[in-house]
């Protein structure tokens, strides 16, 4: 190999680690005011990492963070009632959180939060017993999703026992009510009614009435019953 190509090898190698650097640092944590990194930041990764588990895990581990931001950076869902809408479409698709206890998933509410370089949405829970934060996702100005904070934006993290209550937006309209489909009811239908029969009138045994006597004989004299009249001589 000539110099000439070596110091091209060279040159490449070094703006190519200069490259990667560069993305190491773009892509890193964010930092706490004490400079150290935000753990309760989560960076974009299609690989994934395996969802915490626990009493205590964060909200955002039963809510399919990556899935919503693909709803956000490529079906353009870049408004807080369009994405909103999408999440409660189909209860139980992009999240299992149920606070409440009720065996059904909570309706989820989305907020526009302000971000210093991109948009912010704010993915809160509404279950029977207020209105809770579940992450913050961040993406950059062209809707690159970049990653999520585990409650508020570089605030604490909101779990499964200590749920973050969700803070109003200053003159914000107010949320629309989330509508969520749910099956009609099933009425049992109520046992046939017996109608009881009427009781049966006594029956009242019969008389059996005394034969007629068989007339006698031509000429023949019958006897009078006791007691009676004689019958006259003539």
């Amino acid at each position: 190999m000539s110099p000439r190509g070596g110091n091209m090898f060279e040159s490449t190698a070094r703006s190519a680690a200069l490259v990667l650097a560069v993305l190491a640092v773009a892509c890193g944590k964010p930092v706490d005011p004490s400079g150290d990194e935000d753990a309760t930041f989560t960076r974009a990764s299609m690989a994934g990492a395996p969802a915490p588990t626990g009493v205590d895990r964060p909200l955002s581990a039963d809510l399919a963070v990556e899935p919503v931001s693909m709803l956000v950076s490529f079906n353009r869902l870049k408004t807080a009632d369009k994405l909103q809408e999408a999440l409660n479409k189909q209860p139980g698709q992009f999240s299992h959180i149920d606070l409440d206890k009720d065996a059904q998933p909570d309706p989820l509410t989305v907020a526009d939060r302000a971000a210093k370089d991109g948009h912010a949405f704010e993915i809160r829970v509404r279950p029977k017993t207020g209105e809770f934060v579940v992450a913050t996702m961040l993406f950059d100005p062209e809707w690159s999703y970049l990653g999520h904070y585990d409650g508020v934006m570089g605030g604490a993290a909101s779990t499964t026992a200590r749920p973050l209550p969700a803070v109003p937006q200053v003159n914000a309209a107010p949320v629309a009510p989330v509508v969520v489909a749910t099956p009609p009811a099933v009425v049992p239908s109520a046992p046939p009614t017996q109608v009881a029969a009427p009781p049966a009138a006594p029956v009242t045994p019969a008389i059996a009435e005394a034969p007629a006597p068989a007339p006698g004989p031509a000429g023949a004299v019958q006897a009078a019953p006791a007691g009676g009249a004689q019958p006259a001589q003539p």
